[in-house]
């Protein structure tokens, strides 16, 4: 009986070792990807913190035009710009005004001034809303 006592002790603790390996790899595999996503969500927040605009002027004249400085310290892509005149979308074009040396017209660099040329607005007062990247914004209080 004795031998047939350890031969179970034998088999339960190698049964034992086994669970337990295997549970450590899905545990170190867990902690791997939840590595990967801070990692990721790190990169993502640098970049938001990276990235602002400051509205400058907003001239309503004939045509509504936009004077918005990149005041971050990333490239910001034109095609992620939009334009909100009294909380709705509106078109808009899209030029540098003072351009640095980047000469693709579809980047906005650091220090750059917009120009965003939209419709024309009503007399009274109105609210523009730009939004870049990240859903990075800001707004610019102004009466025609």
């Amino acid at each position: 009986m004795g031998f047939s006592v350890t031969a179970t002790h034998l088999i339960l603790f190698i049964a034992a070792i086994t669970v337990a390996t295997g549970i450590v790899g899905i545990v170190s595999e867990t902690a791997d990807m939840l590595k990967l996503g801070m990692q990721k969500k790190s990169l993502s927040a640098m970049e938001t913190i990276k990235t602002d605009i400051k509205i400058l002027h907003v001239d309503p004249s004939s045509y509504t035009l936009i004077y918005v400085l990149n005041s971050g310290s990333t490239v910001i892509d034109s095609n992620s710009v939009a334009v909100f005149l009294d909380d709705v979308w509106v078109d808009f074009t899209f030029s540098i005004v003072d351009r640095s040396t980047n000469i693709d017209n579809s980047l906005w660099d650091p220090e750059e001034v917009a120009l965003l040329n939209t419709t024309a607005v009503s007399s009274g007062k109105h609210k523009v809303k730009v939004v870049v990247q990240k859903g990075i914004s800001d707004e610019y209080l102004f009466n025609k």
